[in-house]
């Protein structure tokens, strides 16, 4: 279980090895500076952050669909992504940034998905009595706002395009908040914001071993040689996470494997519509508007073959591969019919690490006294990266800070029992 307060507090400041500072976070992306602005902000403790990269976003971060999101299986996780989006919406007042390269974009987000009205009210009841603004249209309603859409809720199997026949759906959930912020941005905002609460964030520094003394984690070993002595070690290494709990004996329960997503970029103009955020049920894939205007992202469909796991998130091909791009131009084509599909394609691929049992991060004390955990968010990181620097913050120092949420700290245990989910990208 996550302690709190005085409790944690105290073994971030274990004396025994006089340590060096109070907190290493190990991990500069979008969670790894969270963490550790929502330490500063509240408390006293030293914090290093250290990450082997050159500078944010360079992980998992700068490969994010950079949406803000809602909808969610669990209540409590819904409570968690509202929290995050009011401190994306908020981001100066957030971060305490008067200039931040970060803003948000309300775009409104699109749930074509296959719900009888009883499924579609409890999802709606759900969202609403957890804070979040949303309606239900009905198709008469979407294709007024965007006649350019297709609302076939009939899964479509992709070895079979063309035998595929559609079926049209009725009524569908629509999130009137959602929309997207700038990841790159909104990391380098983090820690500027960390770096002005007197964080000593180290770019170009890695770790090469965890330092532990029976049976407890004490600090880390650096790639120039130096050790650093700590009370907490918290590790928000991204798809590097297993390297760093294998170096220190901790995490076997879980399954969270670095994968390979695929993202498609493609030319839009000015005569091109303004679509919502849109999740398609029929494909498991997802697209949005580039912040400029000038780009539509799409989000390969959530096929194995085109979800590569990796045991080396080092070695990365960072192009598409053709038969997804092909793919997944397809998938949008039979969303949207009415958009001319012209104009040039791009791509860019990033690792998203994936808790294989219920997509769900793993956030919290671990097995190992000194090593806690924030891993394991199968492509939600971005999503919830301020309430879980929260959660995790709160846990250590016992203090509030405004924007955090409302949920217990020890929601994503590493002995939880595995989480309600939709499974996937959506969970």
């Amino acid at each position: 279980m996550v302690q709190s307060g005085d409790a944690a507090e105290a073994e971030a400041m274990e004396p025994t090895h006089h340590p060096d500072v109070d907190v290493i976070v190990i991990g500069a992306g979008i969670i790894g500076s969270a963490v550790a602005y929502q330490i500063a902000r509240r408390s006293p403790l030293r914090v290093l952050v250290v990450d082997k990269a050159a500078g944010p976003a360079t992980g998992s971060t700068g490969a994010s669909v950079a949406i803000s999101r809602c909808r969610y299986t669990v209540p409590e996780v819904v409570r968690l992504a509202y929290c995050s989006q009011l401190a994306y919406r908020s981001w100066s007042t957030f971060t305490g940034l008067r200039e931040p390269i970060s803003d948000y974009t309300q775009l409104g987000a699109l749930w074509v998905f296959d719900r009888t009205s009883e499924q579609l009210t409890a999802e709606y009841e759900r969202m609403r009595g957890n804070g979040v603004a949303v309606e239900v249209l009905s198709a008469n309603e979407v294709l007024h706002r965007w006649p350019e859409l297709d609302l076939c809720i009939e899964p479509i199997d992709f070895e079979a395009v063309d035998k595929h026949q559609c079926r049209q759906g009725k009524f569908f959930l629509y999130e009137v908040e959602a929309g997207i912020a700038d990841p790159a941005g909104a990391n380098a905002d983090l820690v500027a914001a960390s770096r002005r609460e007197g964080v000593d964030v180290r770019f170009g520094t890695g770790v090469t071993d965890i330092v532990t003394d029976e049976g407890r984690v004490f600090g880390v070993r650096l790639d120039n040689g130096d050790e650093v002595r700590c009370g907490l070690v918290v590790n928000a290494a991204g798809p590097w996470c297993n390297q760093i709990n294998e170096m220190a004996g901790a995490q076997r329960r879980w399954t969270l494997t670095p994968t390979r997503v695929q993202l498609v970029l493609r030319e839009w103009n000015d005569t091109d519509p303004r679509l919502p955020i849109t999740f398609d049920g029929s494909t498991d894939g997802c697209y949005r508007m580039e912040r400029s205007g000038n780009q539509i992202l799409l989000v390969s469909p959530e096929i194995p073959s085109f979800m590569e796991a990796t045991s080396d998130p080092d070695n990365l091909r960072t192009s598409p591969d053709r038969e997804c791009v092909e793919a997944t131009l397809a998938a949008f084509q039979h969303r949207a019919p009415g958009v001319r599909h012209v104009g040039t394609t791009t791509g860019t691929c990033g690792l998203y690490t994936i808790n294989e049992q219920d997509s769900h991060p793993i956030v919290g004390p671990s097995e190992v006294p000194g090593l806690w955990l924030a891993n394991g968010f199968s492509g939600h990181g971005f999503k919830l990266a301020p309430g879980i620097g929260a959660m995790v913050a709160r846990a250590i120092t016992g203090a509030e800070a405004p924007f955090d949420p409302d949920i217990p700290d020890d929601l994503f245990s590493i002995d939880r029992t595995p989480l309600a989910t939709s499974g996937g990208v959506f969970a």
